[in-house]
């Protein structure tokens, strides 16, 4: 499957739409459910980036603002070593971008084939500044191999729908 399908999937549940959410949910637990369906009533405006050379998904709400990159694989790691050493350059290029505005970059993770919340989240490394370091300080870091390449662990990553509870529960 072709990477836009997952950023068109996880812009979806972000924005809320009923359909895409109901089954983001159908795979959790009753009160993860609870807790998913949520987005429904306090979604994000979210918008996909055109072209390589921005992130794929900027997610915006009053009170929260995400700069992301959807990246999917059959199995975890990834390693930002692999495709030539592009996804290493990107971001770093990335990050650099968001450091200089005070914001993170988010990577969203979607480990195909999970049997529960496919969707983690991960930040790079940064200096946020305002609301935006409560958020960047829930989110586990990628990690940097000895070769001081980014690598991101699926199963250390924070679930969605823990990031749901979070957004939601600590908002107006």
């Amino acid at each position: 499957m072709n990477g836009s399908v997952y950023e068109r999937e996880i812009a979806s549940i972000l924005s809320g739409k009923k359909e895409s959410v109901m089954k983001y949910v159908k795979r959790l637990s009753p009160d993860d459910r609870y807790i998913g369906m949520g987005i429904i009533s306090r979604p994000f405006f979210v918008t996909r980036s055109a072209g390589s050379q921005g992130a794929d998904i900027i997610a915006l709400r009053h009170d929260y603002s995400l700069i992301i990159e959807v990246k999917s694989s059959v199995k975890s790691p990834l390693t930002f070593s692999e495709a030539s050493g592009k996804r290493q350059e990107q971001a770093d290029r990335l990050s650099s971008m968001c450091k200089e505005a005070g914001l993170f970059l988010t990577y969203a993770f979607r480990l195909k084939g999970a049997k529960q919340d496919a969707w983690r989240l991960f930040s790079m490394p940064g200096k946020p500044k305002g609301k935006h370091l409560l958020l960047y300080d829930i989110l586990p870091k990628v990690s940097v191999t000895k070769s001081k390449n980014y690598m991101i662990k699926w199963e250390e990553g924070l679930p969605l729908i823990k990031f749901f509870k979070y957004v939601n529960g600590n908002s107006e």
